[in-house]
């Protein structure tokens, strides 16, 4: 995400296509266009925190295939774990080096430019190089989509095993040969290619998603954080998990529910309005179609399937 000076006159709106819709909450709050034409660093650092905050979500992949690994209980929380550790060293470290390597110091040159990490890459390197650095970019993103629908498609078929998801009983078939759900491979694959037939909907998407991971994430931090502060209910203990944050558990996790709170709330504003009026109609039918179906037919994993 990019902000400039002028960021309030570009951001008094939420864009669909060609389309600019005018930002209520610029009238409902005084005040908020002359902070936005200010641009203070402090408020485009917030800002910008929704392309990091991005990055560092799909962890919770590691769940998703937790029946097909071994010694799930304890190898898909070090999967969970490192997947963080390791992105946070290594993306720093890289970080440091485009920083370091921008042409002439130009940062507003590279930010402008389309492909920032590519014009700093081509500038440095001979143009063997950049291919090479353009063709490791290329297969890193490929792979990272591949993660996403393998966790998405296991997640779609878990819910639909529970009969949980609509076209449940179409959904949950394992291929006889192969022994995946392909048919929920096959439509979250479609899912993923028509959104991003419409361009403008790039930015709703990525804050979404970012949003709602969050969200799926504290939900159980926070009922983990609750249940021990009562003694009550279920609750992660050292004689449960074999992999436990121990005595800091209980801090870590009221840091995160804090922090989910926070980028909730900073990634519904503008620019990124149009999230809030999304999310609040995705809210509506996922409550609508709760109440009118899935309550009947949903009540959570079944025994066997817990068992495993």
């Amino acid at each position: 995400m990019r902000n400039n000076r002028n960021c309030g006159t570009s951001t008094k709106f939420g864009i669909i296509g060609e389309t600019k819709i005018p930002s209520p909450l610029f009238a409902l709050i005084p005040g908020l266009a002359g902070l936005y034409r200010s641009a203070p660093f402090a408020l485009v650092f917030v800002l910008a925190m929704l392309q990091a905050q991005w990055t560092y979500t799909g962890y919770d992949a590691s769940a998703h295939v937790a029946e097909e690994t071994v010694m799930a209980r304890l190898n898909a929380a070090w999967g969970v774990f490192l997947s963080v550790a390791v992105s946070a060293v290594v993306g720093y470290v890289l970080l440091l080096v485009l920083t370091w390597s921008i042409p002439q110091g130009d940062v507003a040159a590279t930010a402008n430019d389309a492909y920032p990490v590519l014009q700093i890459a081509y500038a440095n390197l001979a143009p063997l190089g950049g291919h090479v650095v353009a063709v490791i970019i290329g297969v890193a993103m490929w792979l990272c989509g591949l993660a996403s629908i393998t966790s998405m498609a296991r997640m779609w078929y878990a819910f639909a095993r529970d009969d949980g998801m609509p076209g449940a009983r179409w959904l949950k078939r394992v291929h006889p040969r192969h022994r995946t759900p392909i048919h929920a491979i096959v439509v979250t694959s479609a899912l993923a290619v028509l959104i991003t037939v419409y361009a403008a909907a790039y930015t709703v998407v990525t804050s979404i998603s970012t949003i709602t991971l969050y969200l799926a994430y504290v939900i159980p931090i926070w009922l983990n954080w609750r249940n021990r502060r009562r003694g009550l209910g279920e609750y992660a203990t050292r004689a449960t998990a074999p992999w436990s944050l121990g005595r800091f558990g209980p801090a870590i996790n009221a840091v995160a529910i804090l922090w989910v709170i926070v980028i909730s709330v900073v990634f519904a504003l503008p620019p990124n309005e149009l999230v809030l009026w999304t999310m609040l109609l995705l809210g509506v039918l996922i409550a609508l179609y709760w109440t009118l179906s899935a309550r009947r037919r949903f009540v959570g994993p079944a025994a066997g399937a817990a068992a495993r």
